[in-house]
């Protein structure tokens, strides 16, 4: 995996230190699910907000995230919009940044298992940890009190770190919901337990379990999970040349649901096929049609895709991605964290 470079280590009973561990051990708490952080802190001396080793330590910004939190708890009665923000971001960066040290990233000689850092795995891991920080940052500001000690810093709006990639990943999440006619929260759950590198084969299965049981032969399994999962992985991998800081988060936040309904068109029409062919007599069952369809995937989402990605570019909408997260959209009122 890519090398972080760690700055000077921020020792433990340091203000700064304590809070980092308040809200880990806050996310840990409200989740059930432990973390591998390894209890050290380094300063972040690379340009990003901030970077989680997996099973290892935390970088975070001084500049950009920790002083600014220091400052909002020290500052008077009356805090500005500007700070309230800054003070709720560094919330949301530390409970992504948990996220990832929740993951455990699993077996990359497994079947069917994608490549570490590859774009559908930043994809789908940085999409769960926003949709994750989205949803936990309020609550966790409560758990360690910090709404009553920045009054107002819970309702500020700190906007996504990665926009494109969250409107996506939210996205598939809705549509295996609707899909599978599993609670959101279950799919969520069940695709966060999985190991980063298997999760698209979970999404697969979960659809096997809910629309195929009864109907596809066990044999068949490995296939029609490679199958499934296919439009999934292209879609929010080509979703990967466009996610930029230094993009506008509404034009990202556009892709990432335009990307994420096509995935789950693509893989419902897939779907349906399946269903057509399995629920056909056992001496009508096209076998070799089947396998082929199975074998080849479908032409024409592939096609789509590529239209869609080189119609965006045409426009002048993408932009590829930097090789590292750095804080320009978090001085214009976003943020960016690896």
């Amino acid at each position: 995996m890519a090398t972080i470079a760690l700055g000077p280590e921020i020792l433990p009973g340091t203000r700064e230190y304590e809070w980092v561990r308040y809200v880990v051990e806050a996310v840990v708490g409200r989740t059930g699910r432990p973390s591998s952080w390894n209890r050290r802190l380094y300063e972040d001396r690379t340009g990003v907000l901030a970077a989680a080793v997996p099973n290892g330590p935390m970088s975070v910004s001084r500049a950009e995230i920790l002083n600014p939190v220091m400052r909002a708890y020290d500052a008077p009665a009356t805090l500005s919009h500007d700070g309230r923000r800054r003070a709720r971001l560094g919330v949301a960066v530390i409970v992504h940044e948990t996220d990832h040290h929740q993951a455990e990233l699993g077996d990359d000689s497994a079947p069917d298992a994608i490549q570490e850092l590859s774009p559908e795995d930043e994809a789908l891991s940085e999409g769960l940890a926003e949709v994750k920080a989205t949803s936990l940052t309020g609550l966790i500001m409560q758990d360690i009190q910090m709404d009553q000690a920045i009054p107002g810093s819970i309702g500020a709006f700190s906007g996504s770190l990665y926009p494109g990639f969250q409107a996506g990943v939210d996205g598939v999440l809705t549509g295996l919901h609707r899909i599978t006619g599993l609670p959101r929260d279950d799919v969520l759950s069940a695709i966060e337990q999985t190991p980063r590198l298997q999760r698209y084969n979970t999404m697969a299965d979960l659809v096997i379990a809910t629309r195929l049981a009864g109907l596809m032969p066990p044999a068949h399994m490995a296939q029609v999970r490679k199958s499934l999962s296919r439009p999934l992985r292209q879609e929010l991998a080509g979703l990967h040349k466009y996610e930029s800081p230094y993009r506008d988060p509404l034009a990202l936040d556009g892709l990432g649901r335009e990307f994420s309904a096509r995935a789950i068109r693509n893989l419902e029409r897939t779907l349906g096929t399946l269903e057509q062919q399995y629920r056909q007599p056992a001496d009508g069952l096209e076998t070799a049609h089947l396998r082929q369809f199975l074998d080849n995937g479908s032409q024409s989402d592939r096609g789509a895709g590529a239209a869609a990605g080189g119609g965006a570019a045409a426009s002048g909408t993408a932009a590829a991605a930097p090789p590292a997260w750095r804080v320009d959209r978090f001085r214009s009122g976003g943020g960016a964290a690896r």
